[in-house]
């Protein structure tokens, strides 16, 4: 009995560097395709265009994963669908290594967007289960989880560049992806308790599929949690005009955009990093309203800067406010429907993926409609993010439990 105690202790210890490590596993191979889209059509002999779909397939993907997880949540235990998550990761990168034409790349990219939003979902459900008792610990682990993904794909940069000039571009998919999936997948098999989900392992009840979502939809407070990040979702999307405004206004060279999203992005991870601490001190409403309203403010502004530096500086600030008020958010779903909070969380990736295409769609036309008016665009940005505060701020609420220190 000893002996098992010692190890239930041990498994704690590793459950947030598994889920870390499978955190940073899922963000590499999208970063090579972005990186090396030119490679990837001469490999195929097609266009850019053509081999960008890749990149439609995989969100494809991830979308319909999202639709399905509400199910699969239900009706499986947690540790089964992270491992399955993790599997198609790491069966992805394989096929992506040996893929021989652009259809089978496509295939085995649509079975990554799979594995990462199983593993997602899965993830900051198992977080959010780990820790009900301590929100402390739960909103640090969120912040980490974060940080992780979105620090290797910045780390993803460099070393993608090396070993494509030493072996390939293809070898990143073996020497980035495979070990990171393949030590997640260990960690998690040791880390990961076997009794997190409440529910009997296997299938249950069928009708219990449709009341795990009419429990989500019908709280008035966590229906307002995923509207609200539709329309911050949709406003992320700024990130697709932020280097062409630069370019385009202020004449900056494109090596100097680069640099500049570089630093943006070690500032929103340190954002992510602090937020656990915020929200474990002032708790993931308070924050996530307040930094969402500054960052809707800071993004409206960003655009009719006077000048370079003073647009840089206003960016800098930015993606820390963006940092914290991301993981924050996750923080405040997390607290949401606590019976049903993987199907919390998969709706929660189905209006991100939403929003991220409905942004774009929005901006795109205006930007066209207007001339190309960057301050329209800004508006627009902002107003979302201010949708987003104001419905968080009015009908999100934290539970009492989840604001314990």
């Amino acid at each position: 009995m000893e002996k098992n105690s010692n190890l239930q202790v041990s498994f704690s210890r590793l459950l947030v560097p598994a889920m870390v490590i499978g955190s940073m596993s899922v963000n590499v191979s999208i970063s090579i395709l972005q990186l090396f889209m030119v490679e990837i059509s001469n490999t195929f002999h097609v266009s850019v265009g053509v081999a960008s779909q890749i990149a439609t397939v995989n969100f494809a993907g991830e979308f319909v994963s999202a639709l399905m997880m509400g199910a699969l949540a239900v009706r499986f235990r947690h540790k089964p669908l992270i491992l399955a998550g993790m599997l198609l990761v790491l069966f992805s990168a394989l096929g992506s290594f040996f893929a021989t034409n652009l259809g089978t790349m496509e295939v085995f990219f649509a079975l990554e967007g799979f594995g990462t939003i199983i593993f997602v979902v899965m993830s900051r459900t198992v977080i959010g289960d780990a820790f009900a008792s301590a929100p402390q610990r739960r909103a640090k682990a969120v912040s980490y989880l974060v940080a992780a993904g979105m620090g290797m794909a910045l780390l993803s940069l460099p070393l993608s560049g090396f070993f494509a000039n030493v072996a390939g571009w293809r070898s990143n998919f073996m020497l980035q992806t495979l070990p990171l999936a393949l030590f997640g997948l260990a960690l998690t098999l040791f880390a990961v308790p076997s009794n997190l989900s409440k529910q009997p392992a296997g299938f249950i009840e069928k009708n219990s599929v449709r009341e795990s979502f009419r429990h989500v939809l019908k709280d008035r407070s966590a229906t307002a949690c995923l509207v609200s990040q539709l329309f911050a979702a949709a406003g992320t999307s700024y990130l697709i005009y932020v280097m062409a405004f630069l370019r385009g206004r202020f004449s900056a060279s494109l090596n100097f955009t680069v640099l500049i999203s570089m630093v943006s992005l070690v500032l929103f991870i340190f954002g992510t990093l602090v937020a656990g601490r915020l929200v474990g001190r002032f708790g993931a409403k308070p924050t996530t309203v307040s930094t969402t309203f500054a960052f809707s403010i800071l993004m409206i502004v960003y655009f009719v800067m006077p000048n370079l530096w003073t647009t840089l500086a206003n960016g800098f600030v930015s993606s820390w406010f963006a940092g914290v008020s991301y993981t924050s958010y996750v923080c405040l779903a997390i607290t949401q429907t606590p019976e049903s909070r993987g199907t919390m969380m998969s709706l929660t990736s189905v209006v991100e993926s939403g929003g991220s295409a409905i942004g774009p769609a929005l901006a795109g036309t205006l930007l066209a409609l207007t001339l190309g008016f960057y301050e329209a665009v800004g508006l627009l940005f902002g107003g979302l993010f201010l949708i987003a505060a104001i419905m968080r701020l009015f009908w999100v609420e934290e539970p009492t439990s989840a604001r314990e220190r």
